[in-house]
């Protein structure tokens, strides 16, 4: 009897293990059942100031069709948060609202502060050869999208969109630079515009 007892005992504690070790799968992102990543990454904004922003990547499974993703799961939307107005402690976070055609999110790019107001520009593909930019500024509490000419001044990324892998729990400038400046990276990815639509 005693050793029935501590046999259950035994699975009991195995069943738990089993358990927790499936929740931090999925949290992590594994077998295909999504995930949430999160860092904190040094942005050098447009006048030379450098500030630090908490990033976000949720992600959902199905990724399989894509050769480079071997775990079934793909970005579902990406989130920005940061102190606004600085020094005051109120926080702001923008999400990305828009997709492709195969329901991948729009990338953040840039991410500034012009004239008082916090700026994100985004890219999104809109078929299987071409994609857009996008420009969100914050007003009055709100995210609201202005639209962008056919041709603007370009603007250098200055937001991570490189390789995860290993990647520090604070990311800074040096090593963004140094995990976004791979050759395998198109153009579209490396500068908003100088054209709203990108082809090719």
């Amino acid at each position: 009897m005693k050793a029935k007892r501590q046999w259950l005992k035994q699975m009991a504690k195995l069943g738990f293990l089993l358990l927790m070790g499936a929740s931090m799968s999925a949290e992590a992102g594994l077998f295909g059942l999504g995930g949430t990543e999160k860092w904190r990454e040094e942005v050098q904004m447009s006048d030379g100031q450098l500030i630090v922003i908490e990033r976000e990547q949720i992600n959902e499974g199905g990724g399989d069709e894509w050769a480079f993703n071997r775990s079934g799961t793909k970005p579902k939307e990406f989130r920005i948060r940061f102190e606004y107005p600085k020094g005051l402690r109120k926080e702001v976070e923008w999400k990305s609202t828009k997709k492709s055609p195969r329901t991948w999110p729009e990338v953040p790019l840039v991410f500034d502060v012009v004239a008082s107001q916090p700026v994100v520009f985004t890219l999104v593909a809109i078929s299987p050869a071409c994609e857009i930019y996008s420009k969100y500024i914050y007003r009055d509490g709100l995210w609201v999208e202005e639209p962008l000419p056919d041709q603007f001044e370009p603007r250098p990324t200055n937001l991570f969109f490189g390789n995860r892998k290993g990647m520090p729990s604070l990311l800074d400038l040096v090593e963004k630079d140094k995990r976004n400046s791979g050759s395998g990276y198109r153009p579209a990815l490396k500068q908003v515009g100088p054209n709203k639509k990108v082809c090719g």
